[in-house]
């Protein structure tokens, strides 16, 4: 069943709306604490599928920061465009699975003091135990096909399914130092990333809208692994009058 499944996994989620798709054994979440391992989730996990969306257009990654709307079921502040798109593809994915008879659990990716969220996973270091890509030097995951520029969500299955292999080598970061050149506040000098002094940059946090920003990404659009279009994270949007 499990290599039909993992057929019928990838094809779905493609077709869905995700780029990318990559499969993680439970075992491979044991290097990390309890509360940030699936099962705190889901105590019945087998198998993590990590599912990435390529960031075509910075646009597609402004940020809604409004306040939350009534009867939404949700706040509505600190949504992003792309991850509403991941968001809506893994929920698809684990109704797919209850259909089948499979537990299933979208999992939560940050600290979260909701106690029915209270574990999260590190989705960029899920997306390497998954085979998606390889930690770079810009501290993101960066994948062959479309380099640091995605977004990333995990659901786990109590199914077990043949993981994907591990990518190993990072020959792609070795001798480039581009995002370290691009950051505008030396967050990755030395080789180690500095998350105040990345948080701490004016390009974060861009007023777009009264209820969007747009944050820095410039360590990720300078990255040449899998570059297709221009990345442009200086963004300006200029609002030209009709009346003449």
């Amino acid at each position: 069943m499990s290599t039909s499944l993992v057929v019928e996994i990838r094809d779905n989620v493609l077709k869905w709306g995700a780029d990318l798709v990559g499969f993680a054994s439970i075992d491979r979440f044991d290097r990390y604490p309890p509360e940030n391992r699936p099962t705190f989730s889901l105590p019945s996990a087998k198998t993590v599928i990590v599912l990435a969306l390529q960031m075509v257009d910075p646009l597609l990654d402004l940020w809604l920061h409004a306040p939350p709307t009534s009867g939404a079921g949700r706040s509505t502040t600190g949504r992003a465009f792309e991850d509403e798109i991941l968001r809506a593809v893994s929920y698809r994915l684990a109704l797919d699975m209850f259909k089948r008879n499979i537990e299933a659990k979208v999992l939560p990716y940050g600290p979260s003091s909701d106690e029915e969220h209270s574990g999260f996973i590190y989705l960029k270091e899920a997306g390497v135990l998954a085979g998606l890509g390889v930690i770079g030097k810009n501290n993101l995951l960066v994948t062959p096909d479309y380099g640091p520029r995605i977004r990333l969500r995990a659901v786990a299955i109590s199914e077990i399914i043949p993981p994907s292999p591990i990518i190993t080598d990072n020959p792609w970061c070795a001798d480039c130092e581009q995002c370290i050149q691009a950051c505008p506040v030396n967050a990755l000098k030395g080789g180690r990333y500095d998350r105040d002094r990345c948080l701490s940059c004016s390009l974060h946090k861009r007023p777009l809208s009264p209820a969007t920003q747009l944050w820095c990404t410039k360590c990720s659009c300078v990255c040449p692994v899998g570059a297709r279009v221009p990345c442009d994270d200086t963004l300006q949007i200029q609002v030209r009058s009709s009346n003449k």
